[in-house]
């Protein structure tokens, strides 16, 4: 098991149903690993704001299991950028408002249909945008 920061390791960090059930390898290159790594750092302090374990749903995603959940070339999990989660003891929409409220530095917090929140971290000026999907 290797540990990427405090609270998360690598098998957390590119698990995905999507890729288990279609035998896809989403194993990073090292250049995303290192990304990885520091996504899974700012995502300690997430971690720590709730006080609470975090589970992530999604977080970096390859190319083919990318396009496979729908989602756009663009996406900052392509990256090792972005994560979705949810917490046990909080809904979606407390963890949205209680990081939005904070000094986190993410580039964008999303309440993606009132049942998971994505955040994403990016080098250099992160925008601090927060909005919903429905």
């Amino acid at each position: 098991m290797s540990q990427l920061s405090k609270y998360f390791t690598l098998k957390e960090m590119i698990a995905s149903d999507y890729a288990t059930r279609h035998k896809i390898d989403n194993t990073p290159d090292a250049k995303i690993l290192a990304k990885l790594t520091i996504t899974a750092k700012k995502l300690d302090a997430v971690r720590e704001l709730l006080n609470t374990p975090i589970i992530v749903t999604s977080g970096y995603r390859c190319l083919k299991v990318n396009r496979g959940v729908g989602s756009s070339d663009t996406s900052q999990h392509l990256k090792g950028e972005a994560v979705d989660f949810k917490a046990i003891a909080y809904t979606p929409r407390q963890i949205w408002a209680m990081i939005k409220l904070s000094n986190i530095e993410y580039d964008q917090l999303i309440l993606e249909y009132d049942d998971w929140v994505h955040i994403s971290f990016r080098d250099g000026k992160n925008r601090k945008q927060a909005f919903e999907i429905w």
